[in-house]
């Protein structure tokens, strides 16, 4: 496999055809990442060739998935045992990580169209043109019927997206469109290959069917939250607040406060949003939050790439399908949240996130903030 090295204009600087290892992390709801290892040349000309190709900002490409692409954040250089230099970085779905949602924004439509509209307000037809993304520009709608209205003030825009994807069940990427020089916003749904439907051909995955090498299953309530008390503008007695699932009792009940005083009371015309609306804007609020404490129920699979299923034929991400592991006595009928393509010398491996995301610390520490 080559992998092509890009400017940010789409302009070819050079190709890598020998690495020690890729690892290309695909991911559902949120931004992709890579690392890059490369052992360098003894010639200094082809070792200087290569470190000129592998520089901050480039842009680099795997020639089986061109419309995948990733841009270089970290270099190391080392040259302990030999040198090599590795790097590392995120797919180009994190440009909209350097913009925020500038003020107070309401958008209401289908999540397709209200994810598109507040990359559009805030990267591709800002009022302020200094905050354009250059090139980048939103995919043609697929029509997913799913109602919003979202409101959000200063967010980062990646977060926001990767909540709001989150709370629809919805993906969200950015393709890298080589023939039109464009970069495009593009949100999707997966398929439901899943044994629940007929339509479309099932996936079904099993230790029982040699379709997987190994399995791991975790189950936990660490951090759930079922019950939201939102806490809007104003002071005391007269602040504004919205519950969400107040019939919840006893044991069963997990409280979380959600603070959205950041929820202007007024339209950006100075006119008072009436009761109702806002009282909806801190229900979709709490929503949002609820959606990110969520059970965890996933299984983490290596896939055999011999198997009866062929990735990205068969399935892929974001894909509903079935996993069983008949001795456990679990099956679940899930999503594909994330695939770790790792590739070393001639080995190619697949690994695969069934269900939710397990939250790492970083991810911890961001849903805090919020």
């Amino acid at each position: 496999m080559d992998i092509y090295v890009f400017d940010k204009s789409f302009n070819l600087l050079g190709i890598i055809d020998s690495f020690e290892s890729l690892i290309w992390d695909r991911e559902f709801y949120k931004t992709g990442s890579f690392k890059l290892h490369v052992t360098l040349p003894d010639l200094d000309k082809f070792a200087a060739e290569i470190i000129s190709l592998l520089q901050k900002g480039n842009i680099i490409m795997k020639d089986d998935s061109p419309e995948e692409a990733a841009y270089i954040e970290d270099i190391v250089l080392d040259d302990e045992d030999s040198e090599t230099i590795e790097v590392s970085g995120f797919f180009i779905d994190n440009f909209i990580s350097e913009r925020i949602v500038w003020g107070q924004q309401s958008y209401t439509g289908n999540i397709e169209e209200v994810i598109k509209l507040f990359v559009k307000m805030n990267a591709i037809t800002p009022i302020d043109l200094n905050r354009i993304i250059p090139n980048l520009m939103l995919s043609l709608n697929r029509g997913i019927s799913k109602p919003a209205n979202e409101v959000n003030s200063y967010g980062n825009l990646a977060d926001l997206t990767e909540e709001l994807a989150l709370k629809y069940e919805v993906g969200w990427r950015v393709l890298f469109d080589l023939e039109n020089k464009k970069f495009l916003f593009d949100v999707y749904e997966g398929k439901d290959l899943s044994v629940n439907q007929t339509v479309n051909p099932q996936a079904i995955f099993s230790l029982e069917y040699e379709n997987i090498l190994k399995q791991s299953f975790k189950d936990s309530y660490a951090g759930f939250k079922n019950v939201a008390l939102i806490a809007g503008q104003g002071e005391g007695a007269e602040r504004k607040l919205a519950v969400i699932n107040n019939n919840v009792t006893g044991f069963e009940r997990r409280e979380l406060f959600v603070d959205a005083r950041d929820i202007s009371l007024e339209k950006e015309d100075d006119t008072p949003i009436p009761e109702n609306e806002y009282e909806a804007m801190l229900v979709s609020r709490g929503e949002s939050k609820l959606a990110e404490l969520q059970p965890i129920q996933t299984f983490e699979s290596g896939i055999s790439v011999l198997s009866n299923l062929i990735y990205k034929q068969d399935f892929d991400l974001g894909d509903k399908v079935t996993i069983q592991n008949n001795r456990w006595g679990i099956t679940l009928n899930t999503r594909i949240t994330s695939v770790k393509e790792i590739y070393e010398k001639n080995n190619k491996d697949i690994q695969v996130n069934f269900g939710s995301n397990i939250p790492t610390l970083i991810d911890r520490i961001a849903q805090k903030m919020r």
